[in-house]
């Protein structure tokens, strides 16, 4: 199965619910600038969060030095819901100027028990968490790198295309991460994902406008783009 299929299939179903409307009375936003920490890697996990606007990158610096990006939190994703008292990943802003709302642990957890409501929409983004690291070892999975930047652009496609009005428009996706990014993202060097890129747009798949838009022209080229 093809990631976008599988990426359509694994996502849960959006829920008319906004936990983040129900646990506003606990909110505490800051605004970050780019490259700014939210939490350490070992962090006490005192504390859920979720992206009011911006982007963030989860990730951690294997023993060798070299960064390893797990996940990208877009606007309207929860995070830091650890099921241990310490976060096993840091997450940094990508984006100058993102706002995050943090809701203490303890007293949004005593919330989800006594609101039926809320406790169903967190197990919600809970799974979509998930959903969202599965997708990540599909991608993986893809033959060469040419699969694994495609399959990666039908990612933030996908999650992208109901969040920006770009999309809507026609306009593409602009992507709120770096080439160096999307590199420790997919286990590559940040040169092969602009041959990767360059090789796409050669073929007619996608066009670029600049080093961070994206139109994707053909999906199904995208889709069978393994090498």
């Amino acid at each position: 199965m093809h990631v976008s299929s599988q990426l359509r299939h694994d996502q849960p179903t959006r829920h008319r619910h906004n936990p983040g409307d129900v646990l506003s009375s606990l909110a505490m936003t800051t605004r970050y600038g780019r490259g700014q920490e939210i939490y350490t890697q070992d962090h006490p996990a005192e504390h859920w969060y979720r992206v009011v606007s911006g982007a963030a990158r989860r990730f951690t610096v294997q023993a060798n030095g070299r960064r390893q990006i797990v996940d990208f939190l877009l606007p309207g994703d929860f995070f830091g819901l650890a099921s241990r008292n310490v976060h096993l990943f840091a997450v940094e802003a990508i984006v100058e100027g993102t706002v995050v709302a943090a809701y203490p642990r303890e007293r949004a957890e005593a919330l989800a028990d006594a609101n039926p409501h809320l406790g169903r929409d967190i197990r919600i983004v809970t799974a979509a968490e998930i959903a969202r690291l599965q997708t990540r070892i599909l991608i993986l999975g893809r033959i060469g790198s040419l699969g694994k930047v495609s399959a990666f652009l039908l990612e933030m496609a996908d999650r992208l295309s109901s969040r920006t009005q770009a999309s809507k428009t026609g306009e593409g996706i602009l992507l709120p991460m770096s080439r160096y990014d999307i590199a420790d993202y997919l286990t590559l060097s940040v040169e092969t994902v602009s041959r990767a890129l360059t090789s796409l747009k050669q073929r007619g798949a996608i066009k670029l406008v600049g080093t961070r838009r994206v139109k994707i022209i053909h999906y199904d080229a995208l889709e069978d783009s393994d090498e």
